[in-house]
């Protein structure tokens, strides 16, 4: 709910921003978007396993980032660009629930799974460089990228979830420790796009990899491994003004 709000309340300062920026070096806008994101090692209960987590697979975490952005005009083709985005990130862990079956659309079944999911999301600023590739004279965007994203812990938490037709066992959620509270991260993207007589529509593709630890330790008291870095890969949405 808190991401909710806060989210909500990015993409009003995004809509106001555009009341005031009628320079046309300046570009104000609002993104949203899907977040793909993994640590670079297993940690915690993933990196000794044991009972009951010993047959969890580890995957990506999929979530959401979104907020607002501005952009600047420098020279010819380039522009400076700011944002600030909510974005969750993290990793996943997978096990088969042999206890609930599914169908699928073809008519066969499956296992369900468990989910366990590290939640560890963002503030996040990114300050970039841009390149239009395309001539001014262009309807198409074609716009590539790289920066730099300083970020402020907002949400770092751990949870397990059982598929809903499981009587046997209830979803958990608990506090996850030792998490940094400040992240640089290296990003670079493209974004494809087109130009209207007041409005820029665009598609940004764009991976992201921390600069610095997720944990702020690099074993726990069990001797697990935290040593990691973070990557994430985006797909969003994204207008200008």
């Amino acid at each position: 709910m808190k991401s909710k709000i806060l989210l909500f309340i990015l993409l009003s300062v995004g809509l106001h921003a555009h009341s005031q920026f009628r320079d046309s070096r300046f570009k104000a806008g609002a993104k949203i978007g899907f977040n793909i994101s993994y640590f670079t090692r297993n940690v915690d209960l993933f990196d000794h396993p044991v009972d009951p987590y010993s047959s969890f697979k580890n995957s990506s975490r999929g979530s959401f980032t979104g907020g607002v952005t501005l952009d600047i005009e420098m020279v010819k083709s380039f522009t400076f660009g700011m944002e600030v985005l909510y974005s969750s990130r993290g990793m996943g862990y997978s096990q088969k629930n042999d206890r609930v079956i599914i169908e699928t659309e073809d008519g066969q079944t499956k296992s369900a799974s468990n989910r366990f999911q590290y939640h560890v999301d963002y503030l996040e600023l990114p300050l970039t460089v841009n390149y239009n590739f395309k001539p001014a004279s262009s309807k198409n965007m074609i716009i590539g990228y790289v920066g730099i994203a300083p970020a402020l812990l907002i949400k770092n938490k751990t949870k397990l979830d059982y598929p809903k037709s499981d009587p046997d066992h209830e979803n958990q959620k608990a506090d996850l420790n030792h998490v940094n509270s400040f992240m640089k991260s290296f990003l670079a993207g493209i974004k494809l796009g087109e130009s209207y007589p007041d409005t820029e529509l665009y598609v940004d593709f764009r991976g992201n990899y921390t600069l610095s630890k997720v944990f702020n330790r690099s074993t726990n008291e069990f001797g697990e491994n935290l040593d990691t870095r973070m990557f994430t890969f985006t797909f969003a949405f994204g207008i200008k003004f």
